[in-house]
């Protein structure tokens, strides 16, 4: 229900630009942009996850912050398609340990190490409309909508051992476990941007996410600059 109320949105917001088409010239010479931003979203995240405190368990993490590229083309003064990029990392190498006394009276020291990783990447194409009518003034209000492809992929290897201290005896388990994840999406929502001088720009979008395969909903937002190359 959701997707269909987005579809609809999309098909009501392309309106204008049929009669775009008739009313306003084309550009006689177009323009391509590329950007570079922060991004935040249902599987990118500008934080780091903590771990919950304990004595018996050390670990070290990386962090890869969510960094989106983007390129795109200027059809037309109010309309441009762009492709976006968005990748981000994480890893965590961890180690524990405990010892306890088992049923049977027996002192069991237990530890365990091993490392985890995600990556993720979303990729995206979608089309900009500016609702602003005049591309020159400096503050523009645009709409944008298209599909992206969420790629996720978690692997996690590590050891764990028993030893039973009072019998002298040990037993390790080696674990090494792969979860790939895919997902559609619709995506729509507004941007804001603000142009310094004649090719540069800050842009922010804040868009509706609604995958294909699920009901359920989240948001994206994104902050950067592009620049607008080539003729004029």
């Amino acid at each position: 229900m959701i997707t269909s109320r987005l579809l609809v949105s999309s098909l009501l917001l392309s309106t204008p630009l049929i009669s775009l088409a008739q009313d306003n010239p084309a550009v006689a010479t177009p323009k391509f942009y590329a950007g570079l931003g922060l991004y935040s979203g249902s599987y990118h995240s500008l934080g780091r996850s903590k771990s919950p405190a304990s004595i018996t368990t050390s670990s070290t993490s990386t962090y890869q912050l969510p960094v989106q590229a983007t390129l795109g083309y200027q059809l037309r003064p109010r309309l441009a398609v762009q492709l976006g990029l968005v990748y981000s990392s994480r890893k965590n190498d961890f180690a524990s340990s405990d010892e306890y006394i088992d049923a049977n009276a027996d002192r069991i020291l237990f530890t365990s190490n091993g490392r985890s990783t995600l990556r993720h990447y979303t990729a995206s194409l979608q089309a900009r409309y500016a609702l602003t009518r005049k591309p020159d003034r400096r503050f523009q209000v645009d709409v944008v909508g298209g599909l992206a492809y969420d790629h996720q992929y978690y692997r996690g290897v590590g050891s764990e051992e028993y030893t039973n201290v009072s019998q002298g005896t040990s037993t390790v388990t080696n674990r090494d476990a792969m979860f790939p994840y895919n997902e559609a999406s619709v995506v729509i929502g507004p941007s804001l941007r603000y142009r310094f001088g004649q090719r540069l720009e800050v842009v922010y979008d804040l868009l509706l996410n609604q995958p294909l395969n699920r009901q359920s909903n989240s948001s994206s937002m994104a902050l950067g600059l592009r620049y607008c190359f080539g003729p004029s």
